[in-house]
């Protein structure tokens, strides 16, 4: 990574002035101490191809950034280093409802949200077996967490969510239920009771040693959606969210969240990679 990066830098050097590109990526980690935040990346055309990279950034710059934070930013070289720019958050999340005449009704804070680095309240509900699940009995492991509904009609949400999962099941199959465990937690519990998800998780082939998908009652699944920022309603056609990915720590901490679903699964991948790196 170093030595591709080098490289990359001496080709800038070459004609002499600073050169622009445009990145967009997944922050895996952010140190304001060293001045710089961790990312996985798409490629950089003209530059280097998908990778994990640092990159360095002012202090200020780094604030609004976390752990699953999606963005795009502007990377300068020069013969004097290298420094991201005009970094911006990705418009992720449903941001309110438009109103007839126009105007933007700005939805509510989620229920209960808990902040990044905070303990994650214990939660307990019922997986595709029938077993209750309580979050607090994966202590020491790294648990993933993403909401999905068994009926939902847009193949880049739900589908892609579940895709991704089935992605981290293959990638880290050695981790799976030893250090990792991955829950799928429905937002339509009424229709996706046990049975429903039994079925659904043999249809992604879902080993429930690693990976649970979990159902509870209407209440219990807006008190747990609401700690993790979710905000969510039924419609007539089905439900419309917002699409959260979390992860907690082995201490039970939540200590990253992905908002919106329109991400490489690579990227979703080096995250956990950095969460189980660090905590080996």
């Amino acid at each position: 990574m170093i030595k591709l990066r080098a490289t990359a830098i001496l080709c800038a050097l070459a004609s002499g002035c600073a050169r622009r590109y445009p990145v967009e990526g997944l922050v895996l980690a952010v140190n304001p101490a060293q001045k710089e935040f961790t990312v996985s990346h798409r490629q950089i055309e003209g530059f280097m191809p998908a990778m994990v990279m640092p990159f360095s950034a002012s202090p200020v710059a780094l604030e609004s950034l976390h752990p699953g934070s999606r963005v795009t930013f502007q990377l300068s070289v020069s013969k004097h280093g290298s420094k991201a720019s005009h970094i911006k958050l990705a418009n992720t999340g449903i941001e309110g409802i438009k109103l007839e005449d126009g105007e933007l009704l700005q939805l509510p804070e989620a229920k209960g949200k808990v902040a990044l680095d905070q303990p994650m309240p214990d939660f307990t509900l019922l997986d595709q077996s029938g077993q209750p699940i309580s979050v607090s009995s994966f202590r020491g492991k790294t648990v993933v967490v993403n909401f999905i509904y068994t009926r939902c009609p847009l193949p880049d949400v739900c589908p892609r969510l579940s895709a991704g999962f089935a992605y981290l099941q293959r990638k880290f199959t050695g981790q799976m239920g030893n250090s990792l465990v991955l829950l799928s937690i429905t937002l339509d519990p009424v229709y996706d009771t046990v049975e429903t998800l039994s079925g659904y998780a043999k249809n992604w082939r879902a080993d429930r040693s690693g990976w649970h998908m979990l159902t509870g009652t209407t209440a219990q699944i807006a008190e747990v959606a609401g700690r993790f920022g979710l905000v969510y309603w039924a419609e007539e056609d089905g439900i419309v969210h917002a699409s959260v990915t979390a992860i907690i720590s082995p201490g039970g901490r939540l200590v990253a969240r992905i908002e919106g679903s329109r991400y490489p699964v690579t990227q979703l991948a080096d995250l956990v990679r950095h969460e189980l790196e660090k905590n080996k």
